[in-house]
């Protein structure tokens, strides 16, 4: 009777947390980080990323941030603020909760590196 209950609060789990267990980490830019080295629109293309991925952010924190910018213009511009966080541990795992589009960059190099990175979540 034990085991029964056991499989069914696990596959009740399973169902009520499929992005909890299913969730991938992505490290942003792979090998390269975030530096400003990577081309980042290349790095997403391949990718598909769903509620409950995460992104890591991986950096020299006196070097970079990352941005979490408020809107497609502001991405597309460079500008910082407003922004819905700014990260700059040098090591950033953030969450992508919800379905839509994320914008991130680094308010450093946004402009002369071209370091941002624009997620669709599924």
């Amino acid at each position: 009777m034990a085991r029964v209950s056991t499989a069914l609060v696990l596959i009740a789990f399973f169902v009520v947390f499929p992005s909890m267990v299913l969730a991938t980490q992505y490290v942003v830019g792979d090998d390269l980080g975030w530096s400003g080295d990577a081309n980042y629109e290349d790095w997403v293309a391949d990718k598909t990323f769903f509620v409950g991925d995460v992104l890591v952010f991986s950096y020299v924190a006196t070097d970079h941030n990352v941005v979490i910018a408020a809107n497609g213009d502001n991405y597309d511009n460079c500008v910082a603020s407003p922004n819905f966080g700014v990260y700059d541990s040098g090591n950033d795992a953030i969450t992508l909760n919800e379905a839509g589009t994320y914008y991130f960059l680094c308010s450093y190099h946004c402009d002369s590196l071209q370091q941002k990175v624009m997620v669709t979540v599924n």
